[in-house]
């Protein structure tokens, strides 16, 4: 699974860094473009299901991958559209950034950092009702740009996590051995 985080992790840089040099440039392609980051979102969740035997067995995630899989091909079928391809990614966006609120706030009920995630799914949202009730190329131009920017945290979180997990040793949590009988377990 390393190999695959990194591989994702540079494949999502260099989408970034296309973006961010291209934008103005891919604003005629922006279907195909998001549709392609779409596809490989669906990619990595189907592939993550197969590596782990849970193919047939994890519903939810078989379920995500190929629905995300499927708004894909939407964006490709429609990418000369700019009005349909606001709908469509806008809806996408909203479902997803739905599903990344929710892990957020999982993560904060269990203590652990999750702030971050939760303003950036609120103002993704927001954007993405903005780009659904007012579908435009300047709104899919300002996605476009925080497209990127998404896929930059992405990595930088991962690689945030890591060091974390390097720092503290592998498991999420250490035991507290300040006098309290090394009882308490304190999650980091």
């Amino acid at each position: 699974m390393k190999k695959w985080q990194i591989f994702k992790s540079v494949l999502y840089l260099i989408s970034a860094v296309f973006i961010f040099i291209f934008n103005e440039a891919i604003m005629p392609y922006v279907g195909i473009a998001v549709g392609a980051i779409v596809c490989m979102y669906a990619a990595e969740e189907l592939i993550v299901i197969a590596v782990q035997g849970k193919f047939f067995k994890d519903a939810y995630h078989l379920f995500d991958g190929l629905s995300q899989l499927l708004i894909g091909i939407i964006l490709f079928l429609v990418s000369g559209d700019i009005v349909k391809v606001c709908l469509v990614w806008g809806v996408w966006s909203i479902l997803r950034e739905s599903k990344e609120m929710a892990e957020a706030i999982d993560q904060l009920s269990q203590k652990k950092f999750g702030i971050i995630n939760i303003v950036e799914s609120i103002v993704i949202i927001a954007l993405s009702f903005v780009m659904i009730l007012e579908p435009s190329e300047r709104h899919a131009h300002l996605h476009v740009i925080l497209l990127g920017a998404e896929l930059v945290i992405v990595v930088l979180f991962y690689f945030a996590e890591e060091l974390r997990d390097r720092f503290l040793g592998r498991g999420k949590s250490v035991t507290d051995n300040s006098g309290n009988n090394g009882d308490e377990e304190i999650t980091i």
